[in-house]
């Protein structure tokens, strides 16, 4: 009797990838490498006695999907997602909008139309989950940049699950029309809302119910059969699988049991997310691979510099800092489970060229040997960013990152009043946004309608509909940058107390043109990347323009800021000086508004055994080790010094604290006991994105 073939390719594919993937992860490699190597051992390409179907392994790869979808929707709260869209959201649609370009543009430049360069920029946008995952299991990073990076791998997951099913859309033959693709986003939207209004009347009770029987074999089947019917009532409605698979997870999620039922549903995920993998190896043919590796390495360049350039200055512009950013960036460097899906699409629809799939397979391999290589770096990249800055640069993003803190835990009235503001920002790029598409989109029916009505002919037709779009474009514009300068002000008035002293113009000033320009670039890269496809590569160069004139504004405009972080800081050590306890490590708080609107700056004093006594402020590293920055230092015998770096620190010095809360604390323990944490940090176990069980 033969044993059943789905059995025996189950058999094969486990037991190849539980080898291969051993292997790897005693080479200090992640697991998934050596399933994807599994993939080319038991797949039809090279002359191994040891062989799966590729269908029946590809039917059982769909699982994994599913399940990987479910899980990652365990770890969203529907509350969760809206505390990290001012941060993680704009540090999302940034960089998914830049790696969509940049796809798009290498695809123009290897002669791609148009169709098949957009499938490419998506399949490179959406990083990896599982790969993040498994690095951040094998190096512990600090909590905050874990918190960052999985808010923002939620959020480009959700971003996947909109780019599949316009993709889908446009594979079907529907074209890239934008009233299609408005009317596609449109559905998916109601879509969502409806599923999600349901399932929230129903599911959360439902889990709960079930968690009372004290059953976690109940549990499990019941999450699974949520897991599974939903995924099949997305397909149904013509949507991924991978779309009911999320939203059951974040249905289940509400509940409040996301963590358990996470820790019954991993080995399964675990499984059949393997078998995912080994199916995407079986089809490489490491032929087309080779054929294809100068194109490969090209887009793995890429891919690495632009996640790392857009998700850090995205984060530092956010006001999460420069550690957090950076080391953000680099733990998204690579291709996600998504680009295998999205590639798939415009393969079997005949949109991409078949090279597509090796291209993205052989990119998700570089940069999975990468990450765990940038990540176990990122301290020292970090530290090389920070000392090629200059002192002042350094100073105003402490202050900037402390800036935002304190706004993002503003009082609920003063917290309301700017999300009001900030959705008429939203409504309001969102039309600039359309108003964009329509006219690229219209250029040349609009040019052809010129030359016919008036005679005008080339060049002058097509400058003709440019000068009208622009016109056309003029109105919601400047309605838009009136919003934003709104934002901006409100911003930096909740930041700067009114009855602040004065002397604060510029200060204020700098806030409101940074706050300018990160709205600018989360509306006008998209924008911009949305239009490309149909022919507005005008709008992308003047944007970058704009972008260019506010950055230098806002440049100018922090270096006449620095004497006043210098004037501010000398009077602060000097209340710090006197405020702090004369004992051992002594600290105080101060709550004085003589920082240039910084309402928690922290003074140390430093005494015989503390650690960084004899030491400079160069061989510390306080920055790059902490995040915080030593604005002042004021000595009993010396008066103020302003840090250089070369001077050692001496006993009874005051050191004037400056960043975010966490950053000071963090930094207050180094320079007393050489220790990088503030005792505030996690244990081992990763918390997860919905926070304490309910």
């Amino acid at each position: 009797m033969h044993p059943p073939a789905f059995l025996a390719d189950l058999a094969i594919v486990l037991l190849v990838a539980s080898v291969t993937g051993l292997v790897f992860r005693r080479l200090g490699q992640p697991s998934v490498l050596g399933y994807l190597v599994a993939g080319l051992i038991v797949g039809p390409y090279i002359p191994i006695p040891v062989f799966a179907d590729p269908e029946r392994t590809h039917a059982l790869s769909e699982l994994g999907v599913v399940l990987v979808m479910f899980v990652v929707g365990l770890e969203l709260r529907l509350r969760r997602l809206v505390a990290v869209l001012p941060t993680a959201g704009v540090t999302t649609l940034i960089e998914v909008a830049v790696l969509l370009g940049v796809g798009i543009g290498i695809g123009n430049a290897l002669g791609w139309d148009t169709r098949a360069s957009l499938f490419l920029g998506a399949s490179i946008a959406i990083s990896s989950t599982m790969v993040v995952t498994n690095v951040f299991a094998e190096r512990k990073v600090q909590r905050d940049v874990r918190e960052h990076v999985m808010g923002v791998l939620v959020l480009q997951d959700v971003l996947a699950i909109v780019l599949a099913a316009v993709l889908t859309a446009v594979a079907a033959g529907q074209g890239l029309s934008g009233g299609e693709i408005a009317r596609v986003v449109g559905r998916l939207g109601l879509v969502l809302l409806g599923m999600i209004a349901v399932g929230l009347l129903v599911v959360p009770r439902l889990v709960r119910a079930v968690v009372n029987m004290k059953s976690a074999e109940l549990l499990v089947v019941v999450c699974m059969g949520l897991c599974f019917g939903l995924a099949l009532a997305a397909e149904t409605l013509g949507y991924s699988v991978a779309l009911g698979a999320f939203l059951a997870g974040v249905l289940v999620a509400e509940s409040g049991e996301g963590k358990r039922v996470e820790k019954l549903a991993e080995p399964m995920r675990d499984v059949f997310a393997a078998i995912f993998f080994v199916a995407i190896g079986m089809t490489v043919d490491p032929r087309l691979a080779l054929e294809h590796l100068p194109t490969s390495l090209l887009v793995f360049a890429c891919v690495v510099v632009a996640q790392l350039v857009s998700v850090s200055v995205a984060g530092v512009l956010s006001g999460i800092g420069l550690r957090r950013s950076v080391t953000a960036g680099l733990s998204l460097g690579q291709v996600g489970e998504f680009g295998f899906i999205l590639s798939a699409i415009g393969i079997d629809a005949g949109m991409a060229p078949d090279g597509l799939g090796p291209i993205v397979v052989t990119v998700a391999v570089l940069t999975a040997f990468t990450t765990p290589l940038a990540v176990s770096r990122a301290e020292r990249i970090v530290r090389t960013i920070d000392h090629w800055l200059p002192r002042t640069v350094q100073d105003l993003l402490s202050l900037y990152e402390a800036w935002f803190e304190k706004l993002r835990t503003s009082k609920a009235p003063e917290r309301s009043a700017l999300g009001r503001t900030g959705a008429v920002v939203v409504a309001d790029g969102l039309a600039v946004t359309a108003i964009i598409v329509v006219a690229t989109v219209a250029h040349e029916p609009l040019r052809a309608l010129a030359a016919e009505k008036f005679g005008l002919e080339a060049p002058w037709d097509s400058r003709a509909v440019v000068v009208a779009a622009i016109v056309l474009a003029t109105a919601p514009a400047l309605i838009f940058i009136r919003a934003t300068r709104a934002l901006g002000a409100l911003v930096a008035e909740r930041v700067f107390d009114a009855a602040a002293e004065n002397g604060r113009e510029r200060p204020r000033r700098l806030l409101e043109v940074s706050v300018q320009l990160v709205v600018l670039m989360t509306v006008g890269i998209p924008a911009a990347v949305i239009a490309l496809p149909f022919g507005g590569g005008y709008f992308a160069l003047g944007l970058t323009t704009l972008i260019l004139v506010i950055g230098a504004m806002l440049w100018r405009t922090a270096g006449r800021v620095t004497p006043q972080v210098q004037s501010s800081a000398a009077r602060l050590v000097d209340l710090l000086s006197r405020q702090t306890a004369a004992t051992t490590g002594g600290a105080t708080t101060s709550h004085s508004q003589g920082l240039l609107g910084l309402d928690l700056a922290q003074g140390v004093a430093l005494y015989e055994d503390s650690y960084a006594v004899g030491k400079t402020l160069a061989e510390v590293d306080l920055r790059a080790e902490t995040g915080g920055t030593v604005l002042a230092i004021r000595s009993a015998d010396a008066g103020h010094r302003v840090p250089t770096g070369r001077e050692p620190l001496r006993a009874g010095d005051v050191l004037a604290l400056a960043g975010s809360k966490r950053a000071i604390a963090r930094a207050r323990e180094f320079l007393l006991r050489g220790s990088k944490t503030d005792g505030s940090e996690e244990s081992d176990d990763q918390e997860d994105l919905e926070g304490p069980e309910t």
